[in-house]
């Protein structure tokens, strides 16, 4: 039997998220190939069928602040999963970020994320056909490169992830696409971004928007494992998770 642990009062981690939204919250495995890997799934109360969005990590790995990302969609209404793609290890400090980011293979991590995809579609209370794909830094980069590998994913919010330029690699995308960036990011460059944001138009592709922040890399992220993150911007990050609930509510519940 599934263990379901119910959260009365959620952190105030972020901005928008409502303090006196019910959600369950449960660890679970799931197979990706021949390996069982595991997961965080967040889920509102209700029968549903409710939309369903799978939630990526970051290079920190999939620690309590993505468990906090997944919470807040699961209190808008969504089921949202996220896959640990580092097999439970969880960096603290930038250095073993880095290198756990090096170590990740890029198929694998693909494949996972479809799995992943798999299983949140299998939930009796997802509704299949309304699911969508949310990542910040490396998992920005795999939010974009899930929707271009999976079409069952109709909504992708990237959160200062690297970006595609060339608009013929854009052509398998099926969803409509939200950027937030910051401005003074040093490792996603804002002219980058700005041509994807061209290449996603030259491909015919559906664009809610790309926001610009005043802000670097990073900002919607309080600490850096147990320390103050310096890029953190409380105002922007506030602004982007409007931008976000109100994106999602758009494309996977039409309103």
């Amino acid at each position: 039997m599934r263990r379901l642990i119910l959260l009365g009062v959620l952190a105030a981690v972020t901005p928008t998220m409502a303090a006196d939204a019910k959600v369950k919250g449960e660890e679970i495995t799931f197979p990706s190939g021949k390996e069982e890997i595991k997961g965080f799934v967040a889920m509102p109360e209700g029968k549903g069928p409710f939309p369903g969005i799978i939630v990526i990590q970051e290079w920190w790995g999939l620690n309590d602040w993505i468990r906090d990302q997944a919470r807040h969609l699961a209190a808008q209404g969504y089921v949202a999963l996220a896959p640990d793609l580092y097999r439970g290890k969880v960096a603290t400090d930038m250095g073993t970020a880095r290198k756990l980011l090096q170590g990740l293979p890029n198929d694998r991590a693909l494949r996972d994320l479809k799995a992943a995809t798999d299983k949140l579609a299998s939930y009796k209370e997802v509704d299949k056909d309304k699911l969508g794909v949310i990542g910040w830094c490396m998992g920005g980069k795999y939010s974009l490169q899930a929707a271009l590998n999976d079409k069952r994913l109709t909504a992708c919010a990237i959160c200062y992830g690297a970006v595609e330029t060339d608009p013929k690699k854009l052509e398998s995308m099926n969803a409509t696409v939200l950027g937030v960036f910051g401005k003074e990011d040093k490792g996603i460059p804002i002219a980058e971004v700005r041509k994807f944001g061209e290449a996603l138009k030259t491909a015919g592709k559906k664009v809610e928007a790309i926001h610009e922040y005043e802000a670097g890399h990073g900002f919607m992220r309080e600490k850096n494992g147990p320390n103050p993150n310096p890029e953190h911007r409380a105002g922007p990050a506030k602004e982007a998770w409007k931008e976000i609930d109100a994106f999602f509510a758009k494309t996977l519940k039409g309103k």
